[in-house]
């Protein structure tokens, strides 16, 4: 708009400009055509004198001067005789720089006739400056003008983007928090259009979500006492049968039966009610300085014999003799003894199952690695999830009740690490958890 302006401007002054001199002139040919006489001449270039200053100056037929409003240069006036002698019937007007990168000029001319015969020409030679300068100042405007524009833009800009994005960016980390299972999220929505309507459904979703998975964690909760009771009895009776030596071996086999199912039955429930507590935030961390080189051999001790029943070897190693850590001892150990359960429930027979710890200046590194039989890569990203089984590998015969790895990675989350899986089908799996190693910090 500003350039549009400056040359629309420019163009108008320009013909203005022109249109000026051309009908000084054609006022002064009117008056020398009616009355061609030297007092009349003389009367024009006195008029002119008063006028803009410029260059007026009238040839006779044959280019010699008759009169002129001021002296000119006899190399310029060559180029004046030269430009007019160009010139037809009708007038002609031209913007002619004289002097290379300084004020042009411009130059009109008209014949001046007497029974139809030319009898002499009319000339002036004026210079533009009033013109530069207008021109200087339109383009200063023009400028001004853009600056001015741009300035308001990007302030409206800015305020249009604030006011419009900042509603989405609340929505967009609500719904985060929300990914993360917390939806104590409130969005206060301003107006009624449809970021408004946008962020009051957000707000509503979150209640929606809380008050799921509230009733959802009270199910639970009593689901999990309401079995416990019922389950420690069908323990204890059926071990009690185990032991009677009295009743039939069918007997004792179908008490052995009850009592298997009734632990596996509790393991369930056990899992169940610490997944409660973990998603209600009661699940409380004591962090201390523990060895986990020998909290890892105990790992391995304790699911000795479980191995050797499978003829499984255990290998372990680590980068240092002792690498401290702030973790919390029973927590941990439930950790690694669920990857080590779950390398041995999924290695066959004759198996290898790998600890290996090793510490960095800034992470802990605790790698589980077995030779089973591997989990298929479309089912790798789904591991995490509670209740999840891959099938085959992850049969109701080897008892796992589908929350074991859900429990460890929230575990681990606890202690401000991660945990990562790589398997192949057939050759094994390696689970590897990192942790901050803040005693070397």
């Amino acid at each position: 708009m500003s350039i549009s302006f400056y040359q629309v401007s420019k163009t108008f002054y320009k013909t203005q400009l022109q249109q000026d001199i051309e009908h000084r002139l054609a006022a002064h040919r009117e008056i020398i055509e009616e009355d061609f006489t030297s007092h009349t001449l003389h009367h024009v270039v006195v008029m002119e004198r008063r006028g803009p200053e410029s260059s007026f100056i009238i040839f006779d037929a044959n280019f010699r001067v008759m009169d002129y409003s001021y002296p000119v240069d006899p190399e310029r006036l060559i180029f004046y005789r030269e430009w007019v002698s160009q010139v037809n019937e009708l007038s002609q007007t031209q913007f002619v720089e004289t002097i290379a990168h300084h004020i042009p000029h411009i130059w009109s001319a008209v014949p001046l006739k007497q029974n139809n015969v030319v009898v002499g020409y009319l000339f002036i030679d004026q210079d533009t400056g009033d013109f530069e300068q207008a021109k200087s100042k339109l383009l200063f405007i023009s400028m001004i003008m853009a600056l001015f524009s741009l300035l308001l833009s990007a302030i409206i800009t800015i305020y249009l983007s604030k006011r419009w994005t900042d509603p989405l960016v609340k929505v967009r980390n609500s719904t985060r928090e929300m990914a993360k299972g917390n939806f104590e999220v409130r969005l206060d929505a301003k107006g009624n259009d449809e970021i408004a309507d946008l962020m009051k459904d957000t707000s509503s979703m979150a209640e929606q979500l809380k008050e799921y998975r509230d009733s959802r964690q009270q199910f639970l909760t009593n689901v999990s006492h309401d079995l416990r009771t019922p389950l420690t009895y069908m323990k204890a009776y059926a071990a009690i049968l185990m032991e009677k030596t009295q009743l039939e071996k069918e007997a004792q086999e179908h008490a052995t039966v009850i009592y298997q199912e009734a632990k596996r039955m509790e393991r369930l429930v056990n899992d169940i009610f610490q997944l409660v507590k973990l998603d209600e935030g009661k699940y409380t961390i004591d962090f201390q300085e523990e060895d986990l080189v020998q909290l890892g051999k105990e790992i391995l001790q304790k699911n000795k014999v479980e191995a050797e029943n499978k003829t499984i070897q255990f290998t372990f190693s680590s980068s240092d003799p002792e690498i401290v850590a702030m973790v919390d001892r029973e927590r941990f150990e439930q950790i690694l003894l669920n990857l080590v359960t779950n390398a041995i429930r999924h290695t066959p027979e004759n198996g290898t199952i790998s600890l290996v710890i090793e510490q960095k200046p800034s992470i802990i590194s605790i790698t589980v690695h077995d030779t089973g039989e591997g989990i298929p890569n479309e089912n790798l990203k789904h591991i995490w999830d509670r209740f999840y089984r891959v099938e085959k590998s992850r049969s109701t015969k080897h008892g796992g009740s589908g929350l074991g790895l859900a429990i460890t990675k929230q575990l681990v989350a606890l202690h401000n690490g991660e945990i990562t899986v790589k398997s192949k089908v057939g050759e094994g799996t390696i689970f590897v958890i990192k942790l901050p190693n803040n005693m070397h910090i």
